[in-house]
């Protein structure tokens, strides 16, 4: 493969599916599937503990992403998180638990007018909104469900998986409640809620996922920008027992268990309720998962505002360059539609 390193995401627009104008990175039409592509992992600005509810209805003049566009060389060949400069890392740090006591830094510009902008500039018909919770201190879900109902765009084109916990009391009444409300799948995030995915409290909701036909997506693996500690959260067998004790759920798992993604390969192979979503995988291990696994079960994913939509997008061209062009549009949105996205 060509051009795997670039000066920083801007830059990208020296492969060919790129154009750049004032500053902002375009998807050519050509490139563009005839129905859109889907983004399968999003997220909106949060807020939980003592910071103030975020408008998320708002327009600001820019989206300000945990992994900057400008001046931070990207690698494409190792998994993108590898890629923070020492401060940049540093500042996703912060602003991610900054919202537990200020909601005035980047997640309040990670609105619903910022993300269909950038949607439509790189062909992105509809973006799945993945939400975090904890038990009593946040509302996020409430707050995603309650913002995109406000417009018919967003309504349109913004799917949301809400977040449960396992020390959730009245889980499926709270389910329920969500479902009436528009929620289409199921958000887990082990690592940041704290909580190993074979603990009792969780099984319950697998349970309530399978009684009411919602998809779950975990968040796998250890991000390289996370603490270590957190490790005992995400060892990769334990989703391996829970696929194993729930073999009729319909699993999505995120990051491809970034560096556990032979194992995700390995218990994905041959499954048709099993989905690897890509964020963050480097094009030779998507090119490999295609050729080990089949495209059938690979969703494209951005991990937005994490990281530029345009970042993720160009690895899956470039893993997909010469290969049939149902195997690129299968994982940029066929198999996100047969999930009902």
């Amino acid at each position: 493969m060509k051009h795997m390193k670039f000066d920083d995401v801007l830059d990208l627009d020296k492969l060919p599916y790129f154009t750049k104008s004032e500053g902002k990175l375009f998807l050519k039409k050509e490139y563009i599937p005839q129905s859109g592509i889907i983004d399968s992992h999003t997220h909106l600005g949060w807020w939980y503990l003592f910071g103030r509810p975020i408008n998320l209805s708002k327009k600001t003049k820019e989206t300000l992403y945990f992994f900057p566009e400008k001046d931070n060389p990207v690698d494409f060949t190792q998994y993108t998180a590898f890629d923070y400069l020492p401060q940049n890392k540093k500042r996703a740090r912060l602003e991610t638990v900054r919202a537990a006591i200020d909601s005035s830094g980047y997640s309040s510009t990670h609105t619903i007018p910022n993300r269909l902008e950038e949607m439509n500039r790189l062909g992105i018909k509809k973006s799945v909104v993945l939400t975090i919770d904890f038990p009593v201190i946040s509302h996020n879900s409430d707050s995603v469900l309650h913002a995109i109902k406000k417009n018919e765009e967003s309504k349109k084109r913004l799917d949301v998986y809400v977040s449960l916990h396992p020390l959730e009391q009245n889980k499926e009444k709270k389910l329920k409640e969500f479902i009436k409300k528009g929620a289409r799948g199921i958000k887990l995030h082990p690592q940041i809620q704290m909580f190993k995915p074979t603990r009792k409290g969780a099984y319950e909701i697998y349970e309530l996922a399978l009684q009411y036909k919602l998809p779950i997506l975990f968040h796998t693996g250890l991000s390289p920008i996370s603490p270590r500690w957190q490790q005992k959260y995400v060892e990769f067998s334990l989703f391996e027992k829970v696929i194993k004790d729930f073999p009729k759920n319909t699993f999505i798992l995120g990051h491809s268990g970034v560096l556990d993604y032979k194992r995700a390969i390995e218990i994905a192979r041959g499954r048709e309720n099993i989905f690897l979503e890509l964020s963050g995988q480097p094009p030779s291990i998507i090119t490999d998962m295609i050729k080990l696994n089949g495209h059938d079960n690979l969703l494209y994913g951005s991990d937005w505002p994490y990281y530029p939509s345009v970042l993720p997008l160009a690895k899956v061209f470039l893993a997909t360059e010469g290969m049939k062009k149902e195997v690129r549009e299968a994982i940029l949105q066929g198999n996100a539609r047969r999930l009902g996205i």
